[in-house]
């Protein structure tokens, strides 16, 4: 997180972990693990900014409001879940150590749908994929389940190749732009 508080992912993970959160609740259990990472930052006002942080969440489909004998609580829908699911995959390729093998992502997909690819495009640059050729994108790093993420939530299906490639030719640049040995 590098001194950079990830409100989305802190209230998503307080969601799910708790299954249910009270809203009225939300904003005292967050402060205790948010509050760390503010040390050297200026003072928020938090209660605040995570409800307006959840307010954005369920406005974006991400958190749901639910209400069990008059009370309201906060849930995760279909979407959030997978959210939650994105952290955690990409939480995991942390620390790493490199196996030798590049991860190869090849795709096609057509022009009518140039919105999904373009998505798809940042999706798999955020992770770490840089660009080999046009549709082509290498990674050194175990990827599959984000990968797999990506087919079910940008419905591709097999549009989207994954490869493992054992020996690549010319791979100096690369070793050197992801830092390998």
């Amino acid at each position: 997180m590098d001194n950079k508080v990830d409100f989305k992912k802190i209230i998503l993970t307080t969601v799910a972990t708790t299954g249910i959160l009270a809203i009225a609740a939300l904003a005292p259990n967050a402060l205790q693990v948010i509050k760390p990472f503010l040390k050297h930052k200026k003072k928020y006002n938090l209660k605040y900014y995570l409800n307006q942080k959840a307010q954005k969440l369920i406005k974006d489909g991400f958190l749901k409001i639910d209400t069990e004998n008059g009370r309201q609580f906060l849930s995760l829908t279909q979407k959030g879940e997978r959210k939650l699911l994105y952290y955690r995959v990409t939480d995991r390729k942390k620390n790493i150590k490199w196996d030798g093998k590049w991860r190869v992502v090849i795709f096609d997909v057509w022009e009518n749908a140039r919105q999904k690819r373009n998505l798809l495009r940042m999706e798999i640059k955020e992770f770490g994929f840089i660009q080999l050729q046009r549709s082509v994108w290498i990674y050194p790093y175990e990827c599959a389940d984000f990968i797999e993420l990506l087919k079910t939530d940008l419905s591709f299906g097999k549009n989207i190749r994954y490869m493992i490639v054992e020996s690549l030719d010319f791979d100096e640049n690369l070793r050197k732009y992801f830092k390998l040995k």
